[in-house]
């Protein structure tokens, strides 16, 4: 019998993780108390993109200030930060060191500059299990702050050996058509961790040690296209697992068979550490010395403290009854002129081609950018095309929003200019994009909360209810809605007059109809209610753009 088909794609927060804080290199020295407390010495070397610059050279110290300023203020679990010191480097990237205090390690987020997380969960004998966290929600995916791990999809079941050959081809072609855009995500990416734990590790499993005998681990980006490569060519694998389970949706699965390929070992990332461990430092004492550091940091950078807790008011799209585009440019383009894959010479990790950035700005903000966003035109200014054949790489893959979501930036891939061509003579296509009014809660209409409930809103059906992957307690839900996932604003259960909204570990499907995977730090009772908040008032807007005579830079021709 084959196993269920493991997941060799990127979700679209990796795509979005690229424009907002760009490629990282990031190492952590963490220090852990018994409690699950502690601190992290957090160092990362990144590139910070400029939506708004309008052509001109932007102000690097702004830069860099503006970029330190967000990174303090998305940062999650942290009680204060000390030590801290940022640079611009000499080749455009920004610089950030400093030490991080928080509470609960499993609560600690900085986003865009880790791919590596864990969970501190105390064990019965008065000892802990550090694991790393690989299903983490990625409710904030259109922010681009974070990684998204969704729910595997069942492959199909009973095809003949004819029928999964072809699924495998088709699979294939799909993610070579997505590659160069994954190698420009990944490339350059790497997370190097160190953990000094607070007691006798009696079993680990994935981590190497260090000079020390500290627990050690590492992510590279380079290495995990490797093994995408590896996986989605093996013929072998690929019958195994019913494809290759690309669908430009997740992440790679990181269970036990991944592990295996990604760190060393075929087990779950983890470590046993035995009871009765003492502090490896003072928490309260060096908390409060960081904190009046800390206080003269957010002066100096102006950061806004209840930045980091509070949740952001929705965003209500602003006059969207006429639609159409406030305006587009080009402020991005790459050009390989040629690449030998197969003896690994690829200008940087990418195939022969050319692609182009466009920044589009709305009229108001938009609830998301639809997969029917496609390029309709591409001439040269020899009269060629340089549209695709493929009809899939013509459309939008991955659009990254901007923060308010009144601007997105699209990236579009295009054959080679011939030797001749200086420019283009006409780019021209349509972005649909959707816009809500507001949000609406919708009791889903369960009688009961059990496997098999149906409701009497949205087809509501509870598929599957189950332990929590980290054995703490909590539940998942696997939910069926008819609905798509750009209308879900949350879930929460209701039970005994107390409302939790619900953890989303991911979702899959497709036309309109999906299975939203949904976590609760307890367990579901039989009594609870879901209720649904969902956008209200959604309306899609086409609205076209065309660009002409432009250099193959994007300039205006001329100029």
């Amino acid at each position: 019998m084959n196993s269920p088909a493991k997941k060799i794609a990127l979700s679209a927060g990796l795509g979005l993780l690229l424009f907002t804080s760009g490629c990282f290199d990031t190492k952590e020295d963490f220090t852990l108390n018994p409690d699950g407390s502690g601190k992290v010495i957090h160092e990362c070397t990144f590139q910070s993109v400029n939506l708004n610059s309008d052509g001109e050279t932007p102000d690097t110290g702004k830069v860099l200030t503006n970029a330190v300023r967000e990174l303090l203020q998305q940062v999650k679990g942290v009680d204060a930060w000390r030590d801290v010191t940022f640079k611009a480097q000499d080749d455009g990237r920004l610089y950030f060191r400093g030490t991080a205090y928080f509470k609960n390690l499993s609560k600690l987020n900085i986003p865009n500059q880790t791919m590596l997380e864990f969970d501190w969960t105390k064990t019965a004998d008065g000892g802990a299990l550090l694991t790393l966290r690989t299903n983490q929600a990625d409710t904030e995916v259109s922010e681009g702050v974070t990684m998204q791990h969704r729910q595997k999809k069942t492959p199909p079941k009973n095809l003949t050996p004819a029928e999964l050959d072809k699924l495998i081809k088709q699979q294939r072609g799909q993610y070579q058509q997505s590659k160069p855009m994954l190698a420009g995500f990944l490339g350059n990416m790497k997370h190097a961790v160190v953990l000094r734990l607070p007691g006798q590790v009696t079993h680990s499993a994935n981590f190497t040690k260090d000079a020390a005998g500290n627990l050690a681990i590492r992510f590279d980006g380079a290495k995990m296209l490797e093994v995408m490569d590896k996986l989605v060519n093996d013929d072998d694998w690929c019958r195994q697992h019913n494809g290759t389970g690309f669908d430009a949706q997740d992440k790679p699965v990181m269970d036990a068979e991944m592990n295996q390929y990604f760190f060393g070992e075929n087990a779950p990332v983890s470590a046993t550490v035995a009871g009765a461990g003492k502090p490896l430092f003072d928490y309260a004492a060096e908390v409060a010395a960081a904190q009046k550091e800390y206080a003269v940091l957010k002066k100096t950078l102006r950061v806004d403290a209840s930045a980091a807790t509070e949740e952001e008011a929705p965003v209500v799209a602003a006059s969207p009854a006429n639609g159409g585009l406030k305006s587009v440019k080009v402020v991005g383009v790459r050009l390989v002129t040629a690449s030998d894959q197969g003896r690994g010479l690829r200008p940087f990790n990418y195939d022969t081609g050319y692609a182009l950035s466009l920044l589009v700005e709305f009229p108001g903000a938009v609830q998301s950018v639809t997969d029917k966003t496609v390029l309709e035109v591409a001439t040269a200014d020899d009269g060629t095309s340089l549209l695709p054949d493929s009809e899939w790489n013509r459309k939008v893959h991955f659009p990254s929003l901007a923060k308010d979501k009144t601007a997105a930036i699209l990236e579009f891939q295009l054959n080679l200019p011939g030797g001749g061509v200086k420019g283009l003579q006409e780019l021209s296509g349509q972005v649909q994009y959707k816009v809500s009014g507001g949000t609406q809660e919708i009791d889903l209409g369960f009688d009961g909360l059990k496997a098999g409930a149906t409701g009497t809103n949205l087809d509501a059906e509870i598929k599957s209810i189950k332990e929590g992957w980290q054995k703490n307690g909590s539940q998942e839900m696997s939910l069926h809605l008819k609905t798509s996932p750009d209308a879900i604003k949350s879930v929460s259960l209701v039970a005994d007059g107390v409302k939790t909204e619900l953890r989303q570990n991911g979702y899959g499907g497709g036309m309109n109809s999906y299975n939203f995977n949904y976590e609760c730090p307890t367990n579901f009772p039989a009594n609870g209610k879901l209720v649904a908040e969902v956008y209200d008032k959604m309306q899609t807007f086409d609205a076209p753009f065309k660009l002409e005579n432009l250099t193959l830079l994007g300039n205006a021709a001329g100029k």
